[in-house]
């Protein structure tokens, strides 16, 4: 088996997006009443036929990025970018010419800082558009996430930050961590997810007991940050053969995926948590011991 399988190329009449995961797949909502809704009860408009694909899960193509480093992103400027570069995470979307002759960049320099109102995470989600063009009288932009993978939208669905707005951003980063477990992915899923484990995890994460009491009910990974804020969304379920883990809270994202390398008999945990503020370099040894940890327990 492949390992590094993010990196597919999905076609659509001529139009080429780089996918982890697609539109089938949605996180659980949390409203204001706590009760789980699916994304298509949210999603007031359809998506455009070029994308509105949603690929939190594509850290390989499109890793997390801090905040101070937004402007440093590969992009393709004044021009469509080639396959390759569609290809390479320099850009998303490649659009034949053959196939649409009038697809045409828009006049807007990348990459640029935006808004999003995400459905799948049910909060306004802070992206990287680094690619913005017309294709049959649709204006489309392509995005990558802060906190890692990538999505596409309309031009009218994101919205873009003013300098100021960007100045009085405060500097946070990402906490991401990869590393090499000699067991199979599903024991791993198993230390990470279940209850049996939570004890044993708990000390990594809470050495002084100082969590509410009862948080393990609220989530479906042991792992917690007690700053993370309010539940937006949960996900976790095997997504393109990788076992996915997603939580959104008010200002927090936590990801876990596994990679399972059949040839190897290893596989590959993925973690990236945050944005962390002044506390990241604390909370980065925290998930390096955590994972440390489940590493420990899996093997």
């Amino acid at each position: 088996m492949k390992k590094e399988i993010l990196k597919n190329i999905l076609v659509l009449g001529g139009v080429y997006l780089l996918v982890a995961c697609s539109q089938g797949k949605s996180a659980d909502v949390i409203t204001d009443a706590d009760t789980l809704v699916q994304k298509e009860d949210q999603v007031s408009s359809e998506p455009h036929p070029f994308g509105g694909w949603y690929c939190p899960d594509n850290l390989n193509g499109f890793p997390a990025v801090d905040i101070a480093d937004w402007k440093n992103v590969p992009v393709v400027n004044g021009r469509m970018p080639t396959l390759e570069e569609a290809q390479n995470g320099t850009s998303l979307i490649y659009v034949d010419p053959a196939e649409y002759p009038n697809a045409k960049v828009l006049g807007i320099t990348m990459p640029k800082l935006a808004t999003y109102n995400n459905a799948n995470t049910g909060r306004e989600d802070l992206i990287i558009v680094i690619q913005a063009f017309t294709v049959n009288e649709d204006s489309i932009v392509g995005f990558r996430f802060l906190n890692g993978g990538n999505g596409s939208a309309r031009l009218s669905e994101v919205k873009f930050l003013s300098e100021d707005e960007i100045a009085k951003m405060p500097a946070s980063k990402f906490a991401s961590i990869s590393l090499e477990i000699n067991a199979s992915a599903d024991y791993i899923r198993e230390v990470m997810t279940h209850i049996d484990y939570y004890e044993r995890l708990k000390k990594i994460v809470d050495p002084n007991n100082q969590f509410e009491s009862g948080w393990r009910n609220m989530t479906n990974v042991n792992y917690h940050y007690a700053q993370s804020g309010a539940v937006k969304a949960r996900y976790a379920d095997v997504l393109f053969g990788n076992f996915y883990i997603q939580n959104d809270y008010t200002e927090f994202t936590e990801k876990f995926m596994l990679l399972e390398n059949g040839e190897t008999k290893t596989t590959e945990l993925k973690i990236v948590c945050g944005p962390f503020k002044a506390d990241f370099e604390s909370q980065k040894a925290i998930l390096n011991d955590w994972a440390q940890k489940v590493k420990e327990l899996s093997e």
